[in-house]
């Protein structure tokens, strides 16, 4: 019962998040208050409402760091808050974009993998995941959620109207 159950999540889940492909060729875009940049290391550091955008890709938070390669393109970025929000749009036909919020967001470009951890939330529509810590991969559509004693893995689903 528990397998099934797990397979049919991961069946309604999947499509929440595939992003457009066309982000990934976007310009990043950051505001800050206030920015810290270490060329040396290849970091950055934002503060003060940051809000990273790259297509549809939207990421927010108090602090964002950033991590890049020596060719100066993105390899990570690091958003916290209370809480730091990611958005993105799925499919072009969508109405509405999947959101995220959580203590702490990753976000990996070479994996295109999000981890939401800290009271993680993804909705989509009117659909709603949560638990301590949220996985997914924006190229698969995997997700992986993981709970505690405080908080445990739970999801709300909206019936499909026709």
């Amino acid at each position: 019962m528990a397998k099934r159950l797990f397979i049919g999540l991961m069946l309604l889940i999947a499509p929440l998040v595939v992003a457009l492909p066309e982000d990934r060729s976007q310009s990043i875009k950051i505001v800050a208050d206030n920015a810290l940049i270490n060329e040396k290391e290849n970091k950055a550091k934002y503060s003060g409402a940051v809000v990273v955008t790259q297509g549809t890709l939207k990421i927010e938070g108090d602090v964002v760091n950033l991590k890049t390669n020596e060719n100066g393109e993105v390899e990570t970025v690091v958003a916290k808050g209370k809480p730091a929000r990611f958005e993105s749009m799925r499919k072009r036909i969508d109405k509405k974009s999947v959101k995220g919020k959580a203590e702490t967001i990753y976000y990996t470009y070479e994996t295109d993998r999000v981890v939401l951890t800290g009271g993680a939330v993804i909705t989509s529509e009117e659909s709603a995941f949560s638990g301590s810590e949220i996985i997914y991969d924006l190229d698969s559509g995997r997700v992986i959620a993981s709970g505690n004693k405080s908080q445990r893995v739970n999801m709300t689903m909206q019936p499909k109207n026709k």
